[in-house]
């Protein structure tokens, strides 16, 4: 098994690509105009819920769809971000235990750090509701894959 260096380029890469789409005001990213000419939506039930002291409704669906598509890219960006650590880490680190366990503190500390760092973004706010929620599910669930891929690798062998 080569140990290259190289490989942690991938992880920071994408803890770069992270950083740039949180340094951007949320006028840059806000969907909502795009839906509002392009899909026509409309509903008669509706329901809502209170997210990190923010009530969110289907009341106003762009706003709904919105959230849903914002909190599916935290999931998403952070499974794979911690997918690419454990593929990384396990090319130099033995144990699965030590593999896992780094990787969820380099994924999960880069969502809080990442988190703290859209503070000072115009029109943004951190929410740690966001890291201990909708992050940590991201990780959480690249753990989970990791360990039954290699559960299941281990097993044919």
């Amino acid at each position: 098994m080569k140990k290259s260096k190289w490989l942690f380029i991938f992880p920071v890469a994408l803890m770069a690509i992270i950083f740039i789409f949180s340094n951007m005001p949320y006028e840059e990213q806000d969907i909502k105009p795009f839906l509002k000419e392009n899909v026509e939506l409309g509903g008669s039930s509706s329901f809502e819920f209170t997210y990190d002291g923010n009530v969110v409704s289907t009341a106003d669906p762009y706003d709904f769809i919105e959230f849903i598509l914002r909190k599916s890219g935290h999931i998403i960006g952070y499974f794979v971000l911690t997918m690419v650590w454990l593929i990384v880490l396990s090319r130099f680190i033995s144990s699965l235990r030590w593999i896992t366990l780094f990787s969820f503190i380099l994924s999960v500390g880069y969502a809080g750090l990442d988190e703290f760092h859209q503070t000072f973004i115009p029109g943004r706010s951190g929410h740690i509701i966001d890291v201990l929620s909708v992050d940590m599910l991201g990780v959480l669930l690249a753990i989970g894959v990791f360990l039954i891929v290699r559960w299941r690798n281990k097993r044919r062998k």
